[in-house]
């Protein structure tokens, strides 16, 4: 015999809007060689399809640097030496969400990864 346990999940999840603006300033970070660094200021930029562009500002002109997806934007952002720190509740406000990754369940309670033969695929 089967148990059925009903769950009701509470629905936190916000339908926020991302802001109208796409270009937002991230900050000053150091750049150049060791010891002779000087500080630049870089900006970000929300594209379609939840892909990110660091832009940077030179003589009036835009240089978009590299662009990633929403997934690989924080190690993106952990490589870049900042002056200050940039959390994600800033980026959220910023418009970025991350998609998540999928865990496998058992691997996750049992700690074992399963081998393909255990899989019913």
């Amino acid at each position: 015999m089967n148990n059925v346990v009903n769950v009701n999940f509470s629905s936190n999840k916000k339908t926020q809007k991302p802001p109208r603006q796409r270009v937002f300033y991230l900050g000053q970070y150091y750049a150049g060689p060791p010891l002779c660094q000087s500080l630049e200021k870089l900006w970000i930029k929300r594209k379609p399809n939840n892909m990110w562009v660091f832009q940077s500002y030179q003589r009036g002109r835009v240089f978009e640097q590299e662009e990633y997806s929403a997934n690989d934007l924080l190690d993106a952002l952990n490589g870049i030496p900042f002056v200050d720190e940039i959390l994600t509740e800033d980026l959220k406000d910023m418009g970025w969400y991350n998609t998540g990754e999928i865990i496998n369940l058992e691997e996750f309670v049992t700690g074992i990864e399963p081998t393909s033969r255990d899989l019913n695929v």
